[in-house]
């Protein structure tokens, strides 16, 4: 099969190696904007500097595309509508309309739609997906696909540039750690996102809450900002408290030199499927689009992981009070947040009783007194709480029934606590600090 590779970034080493490597396979063009990338190459290789030059050369059976993501879905389309098998590095698009449309478009012209996802063919992976028990004996399975974007990336500074990238390591590592996740458990479907490390809108980290088609909990850590080394594993927690990992960097000691042997997979599984065709549908849309359902939950969070929104704040207690009641009757308000005035004084009272939706009632509490805010601040639900003793507990939200001489805010503590029990005086500072995980 003749191979033309469109796009020598950074990955594009892999993919000719694989080409090289397999007998099957011959390369016979190449494609990039920049004429320096076309050296060393040799005479049996055609070199271009537009793909539609090289998909009318009639030089190729299939290509591989290896361009920043943003350029995948109008390269991809041109491949597909010359009649050009293709083989196109994840993400498929950055948009899952684009993504599906390439499919039809695929379907109409009769050619191959192929997304390279490397982490399916690693060899840890694969044994655990061999030996996984019964799914009844399974609580949950958690992956990590952790490194340092930047030793990762070389001279290609298109990846932290969310207009050609997308996003950051939810659209760059989390496709193949999701791919790696449904090669080993079936289809999953997402339950929560949260980003984080946020750096000109180009996340650094994210936590993926999603599940299988059974109901096993699935949880993915991303990060591109790892200090040192790479972690990229899937641990599956048994309830009987045993593990099962798969380590895909196990026994590869040089720096990437896991990925060979899986382009090689994706090279000889491009081939078969261009030569035998497909037993199901190719997943590259499907991931697109839990990477864009990621978006659309975490972009509309205010939490964002490893980023404190704002500064902590200290309240000095102006009036100790000790009693606690089982019967209070409070309410818990609507608002997630309420504004503070430099000045303000408002009653701080414990609570074991959980409140969660507006107009919970809110019985049993300790109170520990009036605090005075000497700055103007936002009072948040989640805060943190602490006083000369430490963690108090996180901030539950706010009932006004003295309003509007002040709110009582609401903390979320173990047991009901007064100021006795926290051994608190008169001029005690309570530090409120916008939770960061």
């Amino acid at each position: 099969m003749r191979i033309g590779v469109i796009g020598l970034g950074v990955i594009a080493p892999f993919f000719l190696r694989a080409v090289e490597d397999d007998p099957e396979l011959r390369l016979t063009a190449v494609c990039d904007l920049d004429e320096r990338k076309l050296a060393g190459f040799g005479p049996d290789t055609a070199l271009f500097t537009d793909h539609r030059e090289l998909l009318a050369s009639g030089l190729v059976d299939g290509v591989v595309v290896t361009l920043p993501n943003h350029a995948h879905a109008p390269v991809v389309a041109d491949v597909l509508r010359a009649g050009i098998h293709v083989c196109c590095e994840k993400p498929l698009t950055v948009a899952a309309q684009d993504a599906h449309a390439l499919t039809a478009l695929a379907d109409a012209h009769g050619a191959t739609l192929f997304t390279a996802f490397h982490r399916r063919y690693n060899v840890h992976v694969l044994d655990l997906a061999a030996r996984l028990p019964e799914r009844a004996l399974i609580s949950h399975v958690t992956g990590h696909y952790d490194e340092k974007i930047e030793e990762h990336t070389g001279t290609d500074r298109w990846y932290q540039d969310i207009d050609r990238c997308g996003g950051g390591c939810v659209i760059d590592n989390g496709p193949n750690a999701l791919d790696a996740l449904e090669t080993v458990l079936g289809p999953l479907t997402l339950k929560d996102a949260t980003i984080g490390d946020v750096r000109a809108g180009v996340e650094f980290c994210a936590e993926l809450r999603l599940a299988t088609e059974d109901g096993i909990p699935v949880r993915v850590d991303l990060d591109w900002a790892l200090e040192s080394g790479e972690l990229k594993d899937i641990t599956v927690h048994l309830k009987d408290g045993r593990e099962l990992r798969a380590d895909m960097l196990d026994g590869f000691q040089e720096f990437k030199s896991s990925l060979d042997h899986e382009y090689a997979g994706i090279m000889a599984d491009f081939h078969r499927v261009v030569r035998d065709g497909r037993a199901e549908p190719d997943r590259g849309p499907h991931i697109v689009d839990l990477v864009e359902e990621a978006y659309a939950v975490g972009r509309t969070k205010e939490e964002r992981l490893r980023m404190p929104a704002k500064d902590p704040v200290g309240a000095r207690l102006v009036k100790l009070l000790f009693h606690r009641r089982t019967d209070r009757g409070m309410r818990l308000s609507p608002w997630r947040s309420r504004c503070v005035r430099a000045g303000d004084v408002h009653e701080l009272v414990t609570t074991t009783d959980r409140p969660a939706t507006t107009g919970d009632r809110v019985d049993h509490v300790g109170f520990l007194g009036f605090a005075e805010f000497p700055a103007g601040t936002v009072i948040e639900r989640g805060d943190l709480v602490t006083g000369p003793g430490g963690p108090i507990g996180r901030v539950a939200g706010f009932d006004e029934c003295h309003a509007p001489n002040h709110y009582n805010i609401l903390i979320d503590t173990d047991r009901v606590l007064t100021a006795e029990d926290l051994d608190l005086h008169t001029a005690d500072t309570l530090t409120f600090s916008g939770g960061t995980r």
